[in-house]
C-alpha cells in the first residue's frame, strides 16, 4: 500500500513538473512572438540575417563552454541526489570541469575574433556575447534539474523575460541600435546566472575542486559533448553556412522559419525534459517495468501532439510568417513547412537519445548516430544551399533528423522500448489527424481575419485533440 502510494506522488509530481516546464517553454514561446515582429520591422532582413548569423557562430562556443555537462549531471546526479555527501563532492568536481571548459571557450572566440578582419571590427559585439557564454555556465542550471525544481525556474524566467522586454521596446527603436540589441540579449544570461547561484545555495555550494575524479567525469562527458556538437552542427551549420554561401537575406529568410520551428520544438522538447531526472531513477534503481510503461505513453502522447502540430504549421505556414514577420518575409514559407515535418522526428529523436539511450548508457550509439546525421547534413548543404538556398536547409534538416531517427529507433528496440506501439500510434492518428486537417480548411475558407484564424483553429484543435486522447486513454484503461 506504502509503494502504491509512492508510486502515485512519484506521477502527481511528475504531472506538476510537467505542466510548469510546459508553461515556462509556453511563456517563452509567447516573447518571440511579442518581440520578433518589433524586430523585423526595425531592422531589414540583411540586418535579421546578421544578426542571427553572430547568434549562430556563439552557440558553438556556448556548447564549448557546456561541454555535455548538464546532459551528464542531471542523467547521473538524479539517482543519487539523496546522498548529499556523494552528491556534494559530483557537484563541486562537475562544476570544477565546467568553469575550464568556459575558460577554454572564452579563449578560443577570442582567437577567433583576433584573427577574423570582419569579426574583428565588430569586437564590442563579440564581448557582450561572451558574457552571455560565461553567466550560463556560472548559474548551473543543471542543479535545479537535478532537483526538479521547476516551480522556481518558471517564475524566474518568466519575470527574466519580462524585464527584456521592457528593455527591448525603451532601448531598440532604429536599426542602428543592434549593438544595444545584444546587450539586452545577453541581460537575461547575466540575470539567471545571479539568481541561480543565490538560489542554488540550497542544494549545494558550488566551490571549484580539482581531484582526480574530474578525470572519470571528463572521460564520461566526451561522448555526449560530441554528440552535442555534432547535433549542433546539423541544427546550427545550416544557418551559418546559409551566411556564407547564399548571403544575408537566405539568412533572414531562413531564420524566421527556424523561430517559429524552434518555439514550437522547444516546448516539446521542455515536456521530455521533465522525465529525464526520474527516468534515470527508475534506470538505476531497475524498475524497467515501470519505465518502459511510462516511456511507452511518452511516445504516444507526444508523437500525436508532434504531428498535430506539424499539419497545423503545415496548413497555417503562410499566415504564421505573415504575422510573425511580416509580408517581406513569405519566401520563407516553404522551408518552415518542410521544417514542420523534420519536426516530428527531432521531438522523437529527444525521446530517443535524451529520456532512453543516454540514462541507458548508450551515450557512444547517440554520438555515432548524431555524427552521422551531421556528417550527412554538411554534404546535403554544400549541394542543394547554393541551389534552394533556405529550402535546401530546410530538407537537409528533415534528412538528417529521419537517419537519426532510424538509427536510434533501432537501438531502442534492443530494449523492447517500441514494441506493441505501432498499432495504437495508428489508431489514434487516424481518429485524430483527418479531422485537424477538416479544421484548418474550413477556418481558412471562412475566416478572413489570418491572426483569428490562426487563434480559432489553434483553439479547436487542442480542443479535438484533448477530447480524443481522454477518450482513448478511458478505452485503454478498460482494455487493460
Amino acid at each position: 500500500m506504502i509503494e502504491l502510494q509512492e508510486i502515485r506522488n512519484q506521477s502527481l509530481s511528475l504531472k506538476i513538473n510537467l505542466v510548469l516546464n510546459v508553461v515556462k517553454t509556453f511563456v517563452s514561446m509567447c516573447f518571440p512572438l511579442i518581440t520578433y515582429p518589433y524586430i523585423t520591422r526595425i531592422f531589414s532582413v540583411e540586418d535579421v540575417g546578421k544578426i542571427n548569423f553572430y547568434l549562430s557562430i556563439i552557440s558553438y562556443f556556448q556548447l564549448i563552454a557546456y561541454f555535455g555537462i548538464p546532459t551528464y549531471a542531471v542523467s547521473v546526479g538524479s539517482g543519487k541526489r539523496d546522498n548529499m555527501n556523494w552528491f556534494n563532492s559530483f557537484a563541486n568536481e562537475v562544476y570544477s570541469l565546467s568553469v575550464l571548459s568556459t575558460f577554454i571557450s572564452c579563449s578560443l572566440l577570442g582567437v577567433m575574433v583576433g584573427g577574423i578582419h570582419s569579426f574583428s571590427g565588430e569586437w564590442r559585439i563579440w564581448v557582450v556575447l561572451s558574457v552571455s557564454i560565461i553567466f550560463n555556465v556560472w548559474g548551473a542550471e543543471w542543479l535545479l534539474q537535478v532537483y526538479e525544481d521547476y516551480f522556481f525556474m518558471t517564475v524566474r524566467y518568466i519575470l527574466i523575460q519580462i524585464a527584456g522586454v521592457v528593455l527591448l521596446f525603451i532601448f531598440v527603436q532604429n536599426s542602428t541600435d543592434m549593438t544595444k540589441y545584444f546587450i539586452i540579449y545577453v541581460i537575461p544570461y547575466v540575470l539567471t546566472g545571479v539568481s541561480n547561484r543565490l538560489y542554488v545555495k540550497k542544494y549545494c555550494r558550488l566551490k571549484t575542486r580539482i581531484t582526480k575524479e574530474i578525470q572519470f567525469h571528463f572521460k564520461a562527458i566526451i561522448p555526449i559533448f560530441f554528440s552535442n556538437i555534432a547535433t549542433l552542427i546539423y541544427i546550427n551549420s545550416d544557418i551559418t553556412m546559409l551566411g556564407i554561401l547564399c548571403g544575408e537575406k537566405s539568412v533572414g529568410l531562413y531564420s524566421i522559419s527556424t523561430k517559429i520551428y524552434n518555439v514550437i520544438k522547444n516546448i516539446f522538447i521542455a515536456m521530455i525534459a521533465v522525465y529525464i531526472p526520474r527516468m534515470s531513477l527508475l534506470i538505476q534503481k531497475k524498475e524497467l517495468l515501470i519505465f518502459r510503461k511510462k516511456i511507452h505513453k511518452l511516445i504516444i502522447d507526444i508523437l500525436l501532439l508532434s504531428i498535430a502540430a506539424s499539419v497545423g504549421i503545415i496548413g497555417l505556414g503562410s499566415e504564421l510568417i505573415s504575422i510573425f514577420a511580416g509580408l517581406s518575409y513569405l519566401e520563407g514559407v516553404k522551408s518552415l513547412q518542410i521544417l514542420a515535418a523534420a519536426m516530428v522526428f527531432a521531438v522523437l529523436n529527444g525521446i530517443n537519445t535524451t529520456v532512453i539511450l543516454i540514462p541507458l548508457r548508450e551515450e557512444k550509439l547517440v554520438l555515432k548516430a548524431t555524427i552521422c546525421s551531421a556528417v550527412l547534413n554538411l554534404i546535403l548543404n554544400l549541394i542543394l544551399l547554393p541551389v534552394y538556398q533556405q529550402n535546401g536547409a530546410a530538407l537537409t534538416t528533415l534528412i538528417a533528423e529521419i537517419v537519426l531517427f532510424m538509427i536510434t529507433t533501432r537501438r531502442c528496440n534492443n530494449f523492447n522500448i517500441y514494441k506493441n506501439l505501432s498499432k495504437k500510434i495508428v489508431k489514434n492518428i487516424v481518429v485524430l489527424i483527418p479531422i485537424i486537417i477538416c479544421i484548418i480548411i474550413i477556418c481558412k475558407v471562412y475566416i478572413k481575419n489570418m491572426f483569428i484564424r490562426c487563434i480559432v483553429t489553434t483553439i479547436v484543435s487542442i480542443a479535438w485533440y484533448v477530447s480524443i486522447k481522454m477518450f482513448m486513454d478511458k478505452k485503454d484503461r478498460r482494455e487493460n
